[in-house]
């Protein structure tokens, strides 16, 4: 393949495969599934559990060819249904395969389920093919609904067979690890469709899942609080231990011992075995009725069934059934684990990917995926290659990073994506003459003294003072206070304000980093630095260069410029041009009732190296950000104070939104920006004409990866080097768009950014320009010697900081579901940064 651009040409395969054939059958007919009867099923695993047996027990002849579920409620079939009323028809789906003695139909476990033809067009592959093949420019909601169709089609097999999250799929065979605390990481396959010119691809990437461990109950429960006597099962209702189990296993389902059956554990009971209930005990019930002696009645057992029919059944008679998904936080002591079973070097991902994919001969053998034996790809006509393919991108030049003045001062050269800071001087260095150290730690003073000598020592282009004062503290309860008291020490001895605090804290200490933050940043208004003890401990001159550029960046300094032909040519105006960049941070899984923040940060110098920052707060998980024209408009008129003059352009990277989102709330923002750039100019009653505006939306929540097809041209850890960008071959016909691997490998196979142009003033058809300038500012993060994934700062994660403590913002208890979300009582309760902090990176 024929390359264009800027940049040095280089070959690699993607994890995607060619849809070498699509469905011949022209034609797809929507129906509604809708389960009644009273009892309807919101599980999407056990909705398509009753969507199978409807289609293989219930009434198989009438759905052959099987039809495809998308798990939720709707349905597709390659045929038109002959439905009994006149395009609907109500099932009675009996779940269970044991007849009653007396031969009556069964009531329990019967589901109705009522199909009905959707009022619409046939769905057919007509426009899709015109998509691709360049005839149709726009990504129409037929082109969309045939992706749709072809990825449930691409899906349904595995999906069937595995347990899945709808997008990917996880099986033991793939591989698996034992993580503690009743749960095991499971590897998967994601699989996506996505169109590109002349073809369809299906992504395939491997995926991995948090996973109950299939045990014993008590083995399980003994597992979570780390012990090993069933005795220590034996706990009052009000105890730790107990309410930690209670939170652990609600909702997850069991098998038992004594009789078939499944169930969902709804709570938990203190000495199960001794619970009462009509004149008897659950102990007695058991060895009457299932002639099963308890050996442990005074141990927990689990509440199922609703409240007005509530059950009891011992721990050990109770098994944790198999295949079930852990979708909550994961807890932080399991991380390292997560992160290296999921890391794979290149080869290493490209090698599992390709066993999942690749058909074996043996039925026993198949492969994860089985495309060439799906029956629905069969039933479709749709043929998957079982070969990656390839594409040529190219590695753009690096830009050169400059210290000092860059007037008189050779550039340093990053190479694989990093640089040294040692032996340089900042650009702007700051001074810091007034600051202090609360220690929170259980380190020496001795350890504390050597660090802190070879921190002034690495730090001297900062012109870093000793520290003022010091002094040992407790934990966070105390934070106020102990700052209020550095505070006045620092005054009391030198006679100044305190201008940062260096705080020295436990390896795990999160409620005290959040107190300091918020204290430092909206209450006393000055930056803070905190450091791990068992950072400092082993605390070199690099670690404490690194801490250098930090400390200077939140004093408002400039550690260095990165310069490039792109960036030059953009600030050669006479006028300076910010470059925004925005985000939404959502709560935590898991967390309900508690609201999503969005940031927007915006530089305020010629090289885009320093950065303003600002936040709003909005509804939970609500990509769009509301409050968007509000936060530009003040962008530009402190720009404007700033700079005493109006941006001539703006380049605008949005961080997180997905691609069924760029056409409205991607339209609905640039809105948002063009109207606060109206409502300036007309309030200012500007003359001078208006910036031009580029946006960009920078993904990095995809599954594309590239892998160097020569050893020879992969970096040290076997990716493409920092700077491969990729502009054919994958990219959707629909948009202007491209990939850029910017920083160098670490750990696993790198993750490129996806770039998509909504809207183009400045550059319109200069592709090099935008790209070069993106690899460029990728290597301005004011606290790395390392290029970054995404252009823009992001500190939408600093929200928590700003909160009022009382509201439990990411605490792990909060509200329930059937509370309203009141808006206005977070945004009450929400203050913006302190006015000292103004153009001061902070958040670095």
């Amino acid at each position: 393949m024929s390359t264009r651009g800027r940049g040095v040409p280089q070959q690699v395969l993607t994890n995607s495969f060619v849809i070498s054939k699509l469905p011949t059958r022209t034609r797809y007919f929507q129906y509604e599934a809708i389960s009644g009867g009273g009892r309807d099923v919101k599980n999407p695993r056990r909705r398509i559990e009753v969507f199978e047996r409807l289609q293989n027990h219930t009434d198989p002849k009438l759905f052959t060819p099987r039809c495809i579920f998308d798990g939720t409620v709707i349905m597709y079939s390659s045929r038109e249904l002959p439905l009994s009323g006149r395009d609907s028809q109500t099932f009675d789906v009996n779940m269970s395969d044991k007849p009653r003695v007396d031969g009556s139909a069964p009531t329990r476990g019967v589901l109705q389920v009522t199909l009905k033809k959707v009022a619409a067009d046939p769905i057919d592959f007509n426009g899709l093919q015109a998509f691709i093949d360049g005839k149709q420019t726009k990504q129409t909601a037929q082109v969309l609904t045939a992706i749709n169709v072809l990825q449930l089609i691409i899906r349904q097999a595995p999906n069937l067979k595995y347990p899945n999250n709808t997008r990917a799929f996880f099986t033991k065979d793939a591989g698996i690890q034992t993580l503690g605390g009743g749960l095991e990481l499971w590897r998967g396959y994601f699989q996506s469709v996505r169109p590109t010119i002349g073809k369809v691809l299906v992504n395939v990437d491997v995926s991995t899942a948090v996973m109950f461990k299939q045990d014993s109950f008590e083995g399980a429960a003994l597992a979570v609080l780390k012990q090993r006597d069933v005795r220590a099962l034996e706990l009052r209702a009000d105890s730790p231990q107990f309410r930690q189990l209670k939170s652990f296993f609600k909702g997850v389902s069991v098998t038992l011992v004594h009789r078939p059956g499944l169930k969902k554990i709804r709570g938990l009971v203190a000495g199960a075995g001794n619970f009462q209930f009509e004149n008897t005990t659950v102990k007695d019930y058991f060895k009457k009725a299932w002639g099963r002696e308890l050996h442990y009645p005074n141990i927990i057992g689990i509440q199922v069934g609703s409240k007005d029919r509530d059950e009891v059944i011992p721990a050990e008679m109770c098994v944790i059934a198999p295949d079930q998904r852990y979708t909550r936080k994961l807890p932080p002591e399991f991380s390292p684990t997560m992160v290296k079973f999921s890391s794979k070097n290149p080869q290493e991902r490209l090698e599992l990917i390709s066993a999942g994919i690749n058909n074996s001969v043996t039925a026993d053998q198949r492969s994860a995926l089985d495309y060439q034996n799906s029956p629905f790809l069969q039933d479709a006509g749709i043929t998957v290659s079982p070969e990656p393919i390839s594409v040529t991108g190219r590695v753009l030049p690096t830009p050169k990073i400059y210290y000092g003045n860059p007037a008189n001062s050779r550039p340093v050269q990053p190479r694989n994506g990093s640089w040294n800071v040692i032996d340089q001087t900042f650009h702007e260095p700051k001074s810091l003459s007034s600051w202090g150290i609360l220690n929170y730690s259980r380190v020496s003073d001795q350890t504390i003294n050597r660090f802190i000598n070879t921190l002034l020592n690495s730090c001297k282009k900062l012109d870093l003072a000793p520290p003022a004062a010091s002094q040992s503290c407790s934990g966070a309860s105390s934070v106020v206070n102990d700052m209020r008291s550095l505070k006045n020490s620092v005054n009391n001895k030198i006679g100044r304000d305190l201008e940062m605090v260096l705080a020295i804290l436990p390896t795990s200490s999160t409620d005290i980093y959040h107190a300091i933050k918020s204290f430092g940043d909206v209450i006393a208004g000055f930056p803070t630095q905190c450091v791990r003890e068992n950072k400092i401990e082993r605390a070199n001159d690099q670690y404490c260069a690194n801490l250098g550029m930090k400390i200077n960046a939140k004093l408002g300094g400039v550690n260095s410029l990165p310069k490039s032909g792109a960036l030059e040519k953009l600030t050669s105006a006479p006028l300076v041009h910010p470059a925004p960049g925005a985000d939404v941070g959502h709560p935590a899984p898991g967390m309900v009732n508690q609201p999503s923040v969005a940031s927007l940060v915006y530089s305020f110098d010629r090289y885009a190296a320093r950065y303003e920052a600002m936040m709003s707060v909005q509804h939970p998980r609500q990509e769009k950000i509301d409050e968007l024209r509000k936060l530009v408009y003040r962008a530009i008129y402190e720009f404007g104070e700033r700079n005493r003059q109006a941006p001539v352009r703006i380049i605008f990277f949005r961080d997180g939104l997905s691609e069924g989102e760029y056409a409205l709330t991607g339209k609905e923002e640039i809105e948002d920006i063009t109207g606060a750039i109206d409502d300036i100019w007309r309030d200012k009653h500007l003359k001078d004409g208006k910036p031009e505006l580029t946006f960009i939306v920078v993904g990095k929540r995809h599954h594309v990866r590239f892998f160097p097809k020569n050893k020879n041209e992969a970096d040290r850890s076997g990716n493409c080097p920092a700077g491969f960008v990729a502009d054919q071959g994958v990219g959707n016909p629909a948009v202007r768009d491209f990939y850029l691997q910017s920083h160098g490998g670490l750990l696993g196979t790198s993750r490129p950014s996806h770039y998509i142009t909504l809207r183009d003033d400045i550059y319109k058809h200069n592709t090099d320009d935008l790209q070069e300038l993106a690899f460029t500012l990728c290597h301005a993060y004011a606290r790395a010697t390392r290029s970054v994934s995404i252009p823009a700062p992001i500190v939408c994660a600093r929200g928590a900081f700003h909160f009022n403590p009382a509201m439990g913002f990411d605490a792990a208890t909060i509200s329930s579901n059937d509370d309203a979300f009141d808006l206005e009582r977070w945004r009450k309760n929400f203050k913006d940064k302190h006015a000292n902090l103004s153009k001061k990176m902070n958040f670095m």
